[in-house]
């Protein structure tokens, strides 16, 4: 099946529930801006909060319960990494998947180590994000 169609499919099957409640977690307004449009064409996904570093992130994953967080991997007072381990530790069936600027493979260890589920770069955000929301949410409610 190609890729285009099993999106479709995973979209008309996520579509008879409620959309996928997302928190949305980077420093720099701008690049939230465009995270939150590309996460908005998505009508399953909804963003139910912002969060402009990793203290906020915990304290808003808790009282949010997202079923998913986008989490900047550097972040200013409280780093992606710990923010990760904090928020899976509270909420284990709570997805991450981390964001980096930077070379994603160096980030890559630390962040599946704190409990996400994938890590992208910023600038794949466009194609690879939405796919890896998915397939972050797979890997919680249908553990391998």
């Amino acid at each position: 099946m190609p890729r285009s169609d099993h999106i479709a499919n995973e979209n008309r099957e996520l579509s008879h529930s409620s959309p996928i409640k997302i928190l949305l977690v980077d420093d720099h307004p701008q690049v939230r801006k465009v995270l939150r449009e590309v996460i908005e064409m998505h009508d399953v996904l909804k963003i139910v909060g912002e969060a402009i570093n990793g203290e906020e992130a915990v304290l808003f994953a808790t009282k949010l319960k997202p079923a998913a967080v986008v989490m900047d991997v550097h972040l200013p007072v409280l780093n992606g990494v710990p923010a990760t381990a904090l928020i899976k530790r509270n909420n284990p069936f709570t997805a991450i998947v981390g964001l980096t600027a930077g070379d994603p493979h160096e980030d890559e260890k630390a962040m599946i180590i704190a409990g996400a589920a994938a890590v992208i770069n910023k600038s794949d955000a466009f194609q690879a994000l939405y796919p890896a929301i998915l397939n972050a949410i797979k890997q919680i409610k249908y553990p391998v």
